[in-house]
């Protein structure tokens, strides 16, 4: 039997990837190497407005040296609600790619809050202190699927 695998190419098989969680009140961060293939937590960016948020990342992108952004987006719906935070999102991913100039990758994300909510009570962690943890946990889920989907 011969088995076949997609290789990446030398200069590409450690990047440093950071993944992020949106939410209108918090966002989720990660980060990662494609090398290891494993999240690890680093932040929830709070305040006022999408571009506050996106100026408080820059510190992160800055200190991690990124060369790729991964950002969770929920699956396509006929949900109103759920429509507008997809455009919302997609906007987000885009005015990340302008500010970084660094590639944005979108992954769907549809449980990732509720399985870091799980992992939490888990660990016996409840209510409102699970608050920024759960959306760091979140960022590292949709980091976990981007590094299951590449070879």
């Amino acid at each position: 039997m011969i088995l076949m695998a997609v290789v990446m190419p030398e200069e590409a098989a450690n990047l440093v990837v950071m993944a992020f969680d949106y939410g209108e009140a918090r966002i989720g961060v990660a980060t990662g190497n494609t090398l290891l293939k494993i999240a690890h937590p680093l932040v929830t960016i709070t305040g006022e407005g999408v571009w506050n948020k996106i100026d408080q990342l820059e510190e992160l992108v800055t200190k991690w040296q990124p060369q790729l952004l991964v950002v969770g987006i929920p699956s396509a719906s006929d949900d109103p609600q759920k429509i507008q935070l997809i455009n919302t999102i997609n906007n987000f991913a885009k005015r990340l790619g302008r500010k970084f100039n660094l590639p944005v990758t979108l992954i769907a994300e549809d449980f990732s809050s509720a399985d870091a909510a799980m992992l939490l009570e888990e660990q016996a962690i409840y209510g409102k202190a699970q608050k920024g943890k759960l959306d760091q946990l979140a960022a590292c889920a949709i980091l976990q699927t981007y590094f299951s989907e590449i070879r």
